[in-house]
C-alpha cells in the first residue's frame, strides 16, 4: 500500500521510517513462525506433546517470533552516523535499510532468516526420517511369511477375535428405563496380547414414548474375523501421515524458495555491486516478497482441508443426531471399551 510513497516523501519522513520499521520487524517473523510450527512437529513426534500442551506454548511463540525481530527494528531508529546517515532509508523498491548500511541487510536480516530456514528443514527431515522408517517396518510386517515370530497362519502377531452382542429392551414397569444386556467373547493369543483394546462401544437411546405398546428388540452385533485388519488399518494411517508430511514439506520448500531466494540474490548482488542496478532482480523481489502471506495461506488450506471437512461432518452429524429420536453408534478407538446408556434423567456407564 505504501509502495514508493515513503521515498517520495523523503527518507527522513515518518512514512518512510514507518515502512522500513514494518519490513524489518514483520518479514523475519514469517520465517520464525515456520520454525515454531516445526518445533510443534518435533515436540509431538519426539516428546509426545498433546494439543493442550502445544496451546500452552503459543504465547511463548508469540513473544519469540515478534519480540526477537522487534529489537533490531526498534534500535535502528536511533542509529545514525555522519558518513552513512540513518539506517532506515531508500532501498530502491521501498524504504528499508539504506544501501550505505547494506551489510546489515545480510547480517541482521537475510543471514538469520536463512539460518532459521535451515534449522526448520533439519527438524522436518528428522521427523520425516522417523515417519518413513515406521512406514517401511509396517510394509515389511504386512507379509506373514517374512515374520519369523509367527508360528502358524492361524495365530498371527497382534491377532484378536472379538464378538460383541448388545441387546437393548425398553420396559414400562413403573417408569421408562432402558435395560441393556451385554455379552462379549474374546480370544487373544497370550504372547501376542496388546496393551490396548482396539474397540469401544457407545450406545445412546432416546426416551420411550408412553404410547408405545410394543417396541421391537434391537440387536447390534459386531465381529472381527480378519486377523490382519488392525495391522492394515495402522499401515493405512501411517501411509496417510507420510503422504501428508511429504505434501507439506514440498509446499513449504517451494514457498520458501519462491519467497526468499530471488530477494536474497538481489540483496547479495547489491552488496557486491552497490552502484549497479539490476532491474530484473529488483522487479522479481518486489513481486515475490509481498506474496509470502499468500503462499502461507495456500499451504495452510491445502494441509488443513481434510480437518475442516471432518470438523464440518462432526457438526452436521451432531445436529442431525439431536433432531433424531435415538442413535446407536460404534467407534473403534482407545485402550478401554466403554458403554454409555442415556435414559430420561440418568446416565449409566460401564468401562473395562
Amino acid at each position: 500500500m505504501i509502495s514508493q510513497s515513503g521515498i517520495t516523501y523523503g527518507t527522513s519522513s515518518c512514512l518512510c521510517q514507518f515502512q522500513a520499521f514494518l519490513i524489518q520487524w514483520f518479514m523475519p517473523a514469517d520465517a520464525l513462525w515456520t520454525l515454531a510450527m516445526a518445533c510443534n512437529v518435533y515436540l509431538t513426534f519426539f516428546h509426545k506433546y498433546n494439543s493442550e500442551q502445544l496451546r500452552q506454548l503459543e504465547w511463548k511463540y508469540l513473544l519469540f517470533c515478534y519480540g526477537l525481530p522487534f529489537i533490531p527494528a526498534f534500535v535502528y531508529f536511533f542509529i545514525e552516523t555522519e558518513a552513512r546517515g540513518k539506517v532506515y532509508g531508500s532501498a530502491i523498491l521501498w524504504c528499508w535499510v539504506s544501501r550505505s548500511w547494506g551489510f546489515l541487510r545480510i547480517a541482521v536480516f537475510y543471514g538469520p532468516v536463512w539460518f532459521v530456514i535451515f534449522l526448520t528443514f533439519a527438524i522436518y527431515l528428522r521427523a520425516g526420517k522417523v515417519i518413513f522408517e515406521k512406514r517401511r517396518q509396517l510394509e515389511k510386517a504386512e507379509c506373514p511369511d517374512s515374520c519369523g515370530e509367527i508360528d502358524s497362519p492361524m495365530e498371527p502377531a497382534f491377532s484378536k477375535k472379538t464378538e460383541i452382542h448388545v441387546t437393548s429392551e425398553i420396559t414400562h414397569s413403573g417408569s421408562e428405563s432402558n435395560r441393556l444386556t451385554i455379552t462379549s467373547a474374546s480370544h487373544i493369543p497370550h504372547r501376542y496380547l496388546s496393551p490396548y483394546s482396539p474397540y469401544s462401544v457407545t450406545i445412546e437411546g432416546g426416551s420411550a414414548s408412553a404410547h408405545d405398546e410394543h417396541v421391537p428388540m434391537r440387536t447390534l452385533r459386531s465381529s472381527q474375523h480378519d486377523p490382519y485388519a488392525q495391522r492394515r488399518a495402522t499401515a493405512r494411517d501411517v501411509n496417510s501421515a507420510a503422504w501428508a508430511y511429504t505434501k507439506y514439506a514440498m509446499l513449504f520448500f517451494i514457498a520458501l524458495l519462491v519467497t526468499w531466494v530471488p530477494s536474497t540474490i538481489n540483496r547479495l548482488y547489491a552488496l557486491i555491486y552497490p552502484h549497479n542496478f539490476n532491474f530484473g532482480m529488483n522487479y522479481t523481489s518486489s513481486f515475490v516478497l509481498p506474496l509470502q502471506g499468500f503462499w502461507n495461506s495456500i499451504i495452510y488450506i491445502s494441509i488443513s482441508w481434510p480437518a475442516f471437512k471432518e470438523a464440518y461432518a462432526k457438526i452436521k452429524w451432531r445436529n442431525s443426531a439431536h433432531r433424531g429420536p435415538s442413535q446407536h453408534t460404534i467407534t473403534g478407538h482407545g485402550a478401554l471399551g466403554s458403554l454409555h446408556s442415556h435414559g430420561n434423567d440418568s446416565t449409566r456407564a460401564l468401562t473395562g
